[in-house]
């Protein structure tokens, strides 16, 4: 999905964007105080695979579970940038202030809120300018337009939300300035009310691709993985659960032909260390 704040929120959302947003689908639970997510490059010598950390996010918490301190750190654990969130009195993330290794400030983030909806978020750099917008828009209380504004209140981008009639998310349709389609999401999902797979379509390229997302018996999503157009595996998301149900790996795997065989090359790994 475009968002001009796309670079920030990878740091104020504490995991990032890896393969995939993946706390979206299974979100944190028994009461983490912090977290630690660690990143790896993936190299592979005389046919067996090595991992070298390349970088690190160390979230902390309050007693109502919310992010309060993100800090994002080098492979050599060198503070990089820290983001400080705060929350208005009734929970909602108001204000999000970045800073350097210096303390120096990088940029900031408010959220305004009306009828306890989120309004729409402004982005500024270190001097107090807005770089960016984005406004929100909701019918019968469900988030139904997404638009986001340049410095000077040009429209860069826009995002249309649909739902299905028991209020699941049916597609998700995100357009360019002028207009033109840039992608399309499709959801469907089990029985059982969880997603069972999104289907994109890219505008640009006028390929579509398909995630389907795999649980184990007892509901845990263990596996995403990913289809080309053909129909045909490209990829493989692999998702690990510590005893308490939250994510503690995930490992990416690219399908190649190669050699007479399929094979399942291992392209990069995440880990998370949790304190309850």
């Amino acid at each position: 999905m475009k968002k001009i704040l796309s670079v920030l929120f990878v740091s104020v959302m504490c995991f990032g964007l890896f393969a995939e947003d993946i706390f979206s689908y299974v979100p944190l639970t028994g009461g983490v105080k912090t977290s630690k997510q660690i990143n790896y490059e993936i190299s592979s010598k005389f046919g067996n695979y090595f991992r070298t950390p390349s970088s690190k996010l160390v979230c902390k918490y309050d007693d109502f579970g919310k992010e309060i301190e993100s800090v994002e750190l080098s492979e050599i654990d060198e503070v990089k940038t820290k983001t400080i969130s705060s929350y208005d009195e009734n929970g909602n993330l108001k204000e999000q202030i970045t800073y350097d290794i210096k303390d120096n400030l990088l940029w900031k983030v408010t959220t305004e809120y009306k009828d306890g909806l989120k309004a729409d978020i402004s982005e500024f750099d270190a001097d107090g300018v807005l770089k960016s917008k984005t406004i929100f828009l909701y019918s019968d209380g469900k988030l139904i337009d997404e638009t986001g504004y340049e410095t000077e209140g040009a429209l860069v981008w826009k995002t249309i939300y649909k739902y299905n009639e028991d209020g699941t998310q049916r597609a998700i349709l995100q357009y360019n300035a002028d207009g033109s389609l840039d992608e399309e999401q499709t959801f469907d999902y089990s029985e059982d009310g969880k997603i069972s797979s999104i289907k994109y379509y890219d505008a640009f390229t006028a390929s579509s691709s398909k995630k389907v997302f795999r649980y184990d018996g007892n509901g845990v999503l263990t596996e995403i993985t990913t289809y080309d157009n053909a129909d045909k595996v490209k990829n493989r998301l692999v998702i690990k659960h510590d005893s308490i149900g939250n994510v503690v790996k995930m490992s990416e795997y690219y399908i190649a032909d190669k050699f007479g065989t399929t094979l399942n090359e291992l392209i990069s790994m995440t880990e998370f260390v949790y304190e309850y």
